[in-house]
């Protein structure tokens, strides 16, 4: 059944594919909504349905037109549509400006014609860096607040989760090498657990709205990771203004093996940092947020697995890993 207090309802999601949008057509589905996920192509339309999960999943061609989702697909009045595309940071060869803008644009004439109930817009933090990648983000949620329906703007922190650019990289580094290029280890995150992100965007409330996890700093975070897999943190430390200059140098090229693909502006948002200030989230939840430990000792694919002890009380399969 749906979660106390929801009516099934039809749900339409750009990016349904992406990293997020898998969470949200998850989550979706587990409130036993219609599901509507826009693909690209027939080989983006295989998802991995939870066969317990009561909600129905149709995947509608990217770009469809409100007529054919209405006449062809059955998409009703009053859905709500969940734009989770978009580029995660700059990509050679990609304008993030014209990228960002055109999907806002589709999104928010999908969400008038279909005459939806809500338009739920996820982004990052605007960090105050100002670059051109941050630029885009902005232009585009200046174009959802002039949509014609009730809209919401959901910006997070880092998210994390099986299959994540964050923690199974960090992750499959440590794997590979115990020298590790210790570098912004002051910078401030509040890392999301994508299955909460997820709820907070199905949840969302009308307007402006941040979400985060707890507070930890990036070297806090890469000492919750070492442990978790069994390893040491070795160094070396590296000063801003190298990396800095490293980034600069590489472009949009990987650094440190496949770890860090960012450019000098790239680096300049990390530095600032992502902080929330008014955090929506446990709110949002109706409960407190998933914590990075948690997901490290139970989910994380590099984690180190306790030795099992014949006999052992059920309650120490579930300690966190030290």
């Amino acid at each position: 059944m749906a979660p106390e207090g929801t009516e099934a309802m039809h749900v339409l999601v750009a990016g349904a594919t992406g990293f997020v949008g898998q969470a949200v057509v998850k989550e979706a589905l587990a409130r036993e909504h219609q599901v509507f996920a826009m693909v690209r192509s027939e080989s983006d339309s295989a998802f991995p349905v939870d066969p317990e999960a009561r909600g129905r999943l149709t995947t509608v061609p990217w770009g469809a037109a409100a007529d054919a989702l209405r006449e062809d697909f059955g998409i009703e009045p009053g859905a709500w549509v969940v734009n989770a595309a978009g580029l995660l940071r700059e990509r050679p060869g990609l304008d993030p400006h014209r990228v960002h803008g055109d999907i806002a644009r589709m999104a928010v004439t999908l969400a008038e014609d279909l005459e939806a109930d809500r338009l739920v817009h996820f982004g990052p933090l605007l960090s105050p860096t100002g670059d051109a990648f941050i630029h885009s983000k902005a232009e585009a949620e200046r174009i959802v607040r002039l949509a014609k329906v009730p809209w919401s703007v959901v910006r997070s922190g880092p998210v994390y989760g099986p299959g994540d650019e964050l923690l199974d990289e960090v992750g499959a580094w440590m794997m590979h090498s115990p020298a590790i290029p210790r570098f912004l280890e002051k910078v401030p995150l509040q890392p999301v657990w994508v299955g909460d992100l997820a709820v907070a965007l199905l949840s969302a409330r009308p307007g402006d709205q941040e979400v985060g996890g707890e507070r930890l700093l990036w070297g806090e975070l890469l000492e919750l990771c070492a442990q978790a897999s069994g390893r040491r943190l070795l160094g070396p430390s590296l000063a801003d203004d190298t990396v800095r200059r490293l980034a600069r140098a590489f472009g949009h090229r990987p650094m440190f093996m496949n770890l860090v693909p960012f450019n000098e502006s790239g680096f300049m948002r990390h530095l600032a940092g992502y902080e929330v200030k008014d955090n929506m989230l446990a709110e949002l939840l109706g409960h407190p947020p998933r914590t990075v430990a948690d997901y490290l000792a139970k989910d994380w694919p590099y984690r180190k697995e306790p030795a099992r002890v014949a006999g052992a009380a059920e309650e120490e399969e579930e300690t966190p890993v030290r």
